[in-house]
C-alpha cells in the first residue's frame, strides 16, 4: 500500500510521517522546496500519482484554482492532478471542490464528525494562543463575547471560562443559550448584544454576523478574532475604516498544532478505510480489495 500525499501545509507533512510510522509506504508531491522527511520520498506530481494506491489531499485542497501547495514553487492544476490519478480513490477535505474533476471514489475526511470535533479543540487552543501572544490584556476577568455556539464555540467558551474570563455567548437558538447558561456562561441573542461592553470578540460563525452596525457599536480598542472560513463573519471593510484590530485566523490547526492535526488526518482516513471494508463484507469499496492497509490495525 502506497499513500500519496499531494500538497498542503505542515499538517500534511506530519500526516505523511504518521502514515509512514504505521508501516505504510508514503510518497509526497507538491513539496519541491523540501529535501527529505523521515525517509519519505518527495517526487513530482506525475510520479506520486503513478506510484500511489490512494491519494490524500489537504483539508483545503484548492487555492486559486490550483492544488494548495505552499511548499511548492510550481502551480499544480486540479484537472491535471485528477487526470494523473485516474480512477484511484482520493481522500480530501472540502471534497465538493474536487467532485467535478476526480473520477475515482472521493471521500471527505473533514466531514467526519470525530475529525470535526478534534479540530474544534485545536482551533480553540489556537485562538487562545493568539490572545496570549497578541492581546495586550489578561484573559482573567476580561469580558469576552463568543459569537456562535457550535462545536468550536462550545469548546472555546469553556476554555475561556476556565481561565477566568467573563464569557458571553451569542446564539440565535434558544436551546443553545440555555445550554451555555447551564455551563456558567452568559448568553444572549444578537439583537440584545451590547457590543461596546466587550474588550475581546471572537467569531466562530461562517456568516456575516459582525456587520457594519455591530462594528460601529464596538470599543475603539476592541480585539477581534475571526475563526470563520472564508469569507469570514466580520465586515473587513468596516473594521478597517474604524481601524479596529481584527485577526482573521484561518487554518489554525495547521499553524499552531500541525503535529496533532496531521495525526488526526491519518487516523480519520484509516478509520474511513476500515469502516468501508467492514460495511462491504470484507471488500474495500475504494477498490483496494486487500488487507495491506488494515494489517497494522490488529
Amino acid at each position: 500500500m502506497v499513500i500519496g500525499i499531494f500538497g498542503g501545509d505542515k499538517r500534511m507533512l506530519f500526516a505523511a510521517r504518521a502514515f509512514a510510522e504505521e508501516g505504510l509506504s508514503v510518497c509526497a508531491a507538491g513539496f519541491d522546496q523540501m529535501v527529505s522527511l523521515c525517509g519519505i520520498r518527495f517526487c513530482t506530481t506525475e510520479e506520486a500519482a503513478s506510484r500511489c494506491d490512494i491519494a490524500v489531499l489537504p483539508v483545503r485542497p484548492v487555492t486559486d484554482g490550483c492544488l494548495t501547495a505552499p511548499f511548492s514553487t510550481q502551480k499544480i492544476g486540479i484537472p491535471t492532478l485528477a487526470d494523473a490519478l485516474g480512477m484511484k480513490p482520493v481522500f480530501s477535505g472540502s471534497a465538493s471542490q474536487l467532485s467535478p474533476y476526480v473520477r475515482g471514489a472521493l471521500y471527505d475526511y473533514a466531514a467526519v464528525e470525530d475529525f470535526i470535533l478534534k479540530n474544534a479543540v485545536l482551533t480553540a487552543e489556537g485562538a487562545i494562543g493568539i490572545l496570549l501572544s497578541d492581546y495586550e490584556g489578561a484573559i482573567r476577568d476580561c469580558r469576552i463575547l463568543v459569537t456562535g455556539y457550535g462545536r468550536i464555540g462550545k469548546v472555546l467558551s469553556g476554555y475561556l471560562h476556565a481561565l477566568g474570563a467573563q464569557v458571553s455567548v451569542a446564539a440565535r437558538n434558544l436551546r443553545d443559550r440555555k445550554t451555555a447558561r447551564d455551563r456558567g456562561l452568559f448568553a444572549e441573542d444578537y439583537p440584545q448584544i451590547d457590543y461596546g461592553a466587550y474588550r475581546v470578540i471572537i467569531n466562530t460563525v461562517p456568516a456575516l454576523v459582525l456587520d457594519r452596525n455591530a462594528l460601529n457599536a464596538m470599543r475603539e480598542d476592541v480585539f477581534i478574532i475571526d475563526l470563520a472560513s472564508l469569507p469570514g463573519g466580520v465586515d473587513d471593510r468596516a473594521a478597517r475604516e474604524r481601524d479596529l484590530t481584527c485577526i482573521h485566523a484561518l487554518s489554525l490547526p495547521g499553524k499552531t498544532a500541525p503535529f496533532t492535526a496531521g495525526n488526526i488526518i491519518k487516523d480519520t482516513i484509516i478509520k474511513l478505510l476500515s469502516d468501508s471494508k467492514e460495511e462491504n463484507g470484507g471488500k474495500d469499496k475504494t477498490g483496494l480489495c486487500d488487507d495491506r492497509l488494515l494489517l497494522h490495525l490488529g
